[in-house]
């Protein structure tokens, strides 16, 4: 057997590795891949790297098996409050405008940690949240953190910390956020990490926006450290998605070694106090198509005066509640999206897709119960809803009820074993079933 990889079998594998998961490795780093590969070969079962690069090159890779490959060819190297300028724009520019716009309706914030490492950026965009905020208990506060290893999304979850996390982290923030424990590691508040839900995503290959996955709707997005490791193709392909995930006027940060007006021709890019961020404004673009639907404005906080009423001969056809549900919905009106999905309910009592939106946006609303509750209805009316056990899967799991939760994760995974790999899920935003059963079955086991 070959103990060694030489650059004909480095060169494929680096193409492989990019088509799938987007990582670039360029020839000057091709020793860094084959440190990587000779790690994970040896985590995956093979005794010798080329007989890793064989199986590599034989056939499609599941998702368990991509999670290891990426807990050896990326870098979990990050702090709390890293590259502090970022926070303190956040906190002093980004943040209160946005605050006093919600005030008054809404009093929801939703950011994204994409590429969340082991979590510590994530609570750190939970910390900020909570200093900036009048009353904090008074708001919806979402944080998404997603990465692609599971070895850090475990750690994450965990939010146990030690020393190191916090180097050159603010003097208040171990004593005011962090309980120490006996092993002499540190512990986040309870009431920040119910603040922050971890999950699986690949940047490269799954589908986002989506309100499958939560990635909808973002009023703030940080995907700092990510985007050197992809392929341009990739960078471009995820600079349009991060855009189309925002609500107008979001923010999107980025390393200042990423940041480049070619890759982000979408945004508006501003410097505030030497920190580039990118927004999203309403100004055309030839790259931007979403939605597709053009919504009313948000109703006026001020009484308005009665119009007459419009003749039947003159009325304007009404907009399907269901489709302007997810409209809204993906561009953060979740109470007026809420009120579509009940007149879509309304309207027909009988359709499980109305109500499993409704579970959706109930619990980006953080009504986890009553979530649960919808998606109940959702197999009243249809018991093969395959999305309807997966949701419930996870819910169940945040909510600790894990008998329950192992219940509908294994219907789905049956459900999904009688269909085609290639075949997509319905209301998944084109996901596929083998897809979905990666997921699921991710769901299924702990986390290592």
């Amino acid at each position: 057997m070959i103990t060694t990889l030489d650059t004909t079998m480095l060169g494929e594998v680096s193409d492989l590795i990019a088509e799938r998961m987007g990582l670039h490795f360029p020839e000057e780093r091709w020793p860094d891949l084959a440190r990587g590969l000779k790690a994970a070969g040896e985590d995956l079962g093979f005794e010798y790297p080329d007989a890793c690069i064989s199986w590599l090159r034989s056939g499609e890779l599941t998702t368990r098996q991509i999670e290891t490959l990426a807990s050896h060819l990326t870098v979990g190297e990050t702090c709390f409050f890293r590259d502090l300028a970022s926070f303190e724009a956040l906190e002093r520019e980004i943040l209160p405008p946005l605050i006093a716009r919600r005030s008054e309706a809404g009093r929801t914030l939703r950011l994204w940690s994409a590429g969340c490492c082991t979590g510590e950026e994530a609570y750190s965009l939970a910390i900020a949240c909570t200093r900036v905020l009048p009353d904090p208990g008074a708001w919806n506060v979402s944080i998404l953190a997603t990465d692609i290893n599971p070895k850090f999304l475990a750690k994450a979850d965990a939010g146990i910390y030690s020393d190191w996390s916090f180097r050159g982290a603010p003097g208040w923030l171990r004593e005011r956020f962090f309980f120490p424990r006996q092993d002499k590691n540190l512990a986040i508040d309870p009431t920040l990490k119910n603040l922050v839900h971890f999950g699986y995503l690949n940047l490269a290959e799954d589908a986002y926006p989506s309100l499958h996955n939560h990635t909808n709707a973002m009023d703030v997005i940080f995907c700092r450290n990510v985007l050197m490791y992809f392929t341009p193709g990739h960078q471009r392909r995820v600079a349009e998605a991060l855009h189309r995930c925002l609500v107008e006027g979001g923010c999107l940060l980025v390393n200042p070694a990423e940041a480049s007006a070619s890759l982000f021709p979408m945004f508006a890019m501003e410097d505030i106090g030497g920190v580039i961020l990118y927004r999203k404004t309403s100004q055309p673009n030839r790259h931007e198509s979403w939605p597709a639907i053009v919504l009313p404005a948000p109703a006026p906080p001020v009484p308005v005066a009665p119009t007459p009423p419009i003749t039947p001969t003159t009325a304007p056809p009404r907009e399907d509640p269901l489709v302007l549900g997810r409209a809204y919905a993906n561009q953060g009106r979740l109470d007026e999206a809420l009120a579509s999905c009940r007149d879509a309910i309304e309207a027909d009592r009988t359709n499980p897709v109305a109500q499993f939106l409704y579970a959706t946006i109930c619990q980006e609303l953080g009504r986890l119960e009553e979530a649960v509750g919808a998606l109940g209805k959702v197999l009243y009316l249809d018991q093969d809803f395959i999305l309807a056990h997966h949701a419930l899967g996870g819910l169940y799991k945040r909510l600790d009820r894990q008998k329950e939760s192992r219940r509908h994760i294994a219907v789905a995974l049956k459900l999904l074993s009688a269909r085609g790999r290639d075949e997509i899920v319905s209301e998944s935003d084109g996901m596929t079933c083998g897809r979905l059963m990666e997921s699921v079955r991710a769901m299924a086991e702990p986390m290592p």
